[in-house]
């Protein structure tokens, strides 16, 4: 649609300019923030671990390998994984049992009955 007026045309022209300059006249403000608040962690040690995980996978067997990934990573149940994988449920859980237990030993991570073990020997001293 063009304008045929021309007071019409000056008058948006202005409007425009006019609000250019007030953007350029309003100050600097300040946050007002904590700089606890605005401070980010640091997540280099969840990299260190995600690489080390990602290398501990790569050296399990591929059904191994694909039935830690189908279940931690794409969160599918047992019956699924099978399906997929056209074994039973319960080979499904032995594979991963066995995954398990690899990566503990390729990423030198105690067991789950270490850690409850190590635990009670702690609260006895």
């Amino acid at each position: 649609m063009a304008v045929d007026k021309p007071y019409v045309r000056r008058v948006l022209v202005n409007a425009a300019i006019d609000w250019r300059r007030g953007l350029r006249r309003r100050g600097e403000h300040p946050l007002n923030a904590d700089t606890e608040e605005l401070a980010v962690e640091d997540r280099t040690a969840q990299v260190a671990d995600r690489d080390l995980l990602v290398r501990a996978l790569k050296d399990l067997p591929p059904r191994q390998r694909a039935v830690v990934v189908m279940r931690y990573w794409e969160d599918l149940t047992d019956a699924q994984i099978a399906a997929a994988l056209n074994c039973s449920a319960g080979t499904v859980r032995s594979q991963a049992s066995r995954a398990l237990g690899r990566l503990r030993q390729l990423t030198d991570t105690p067991s789950p009955s270490e850690c409850l073990e190590a635990g009670e020997r702690d609260e006895r001293s």
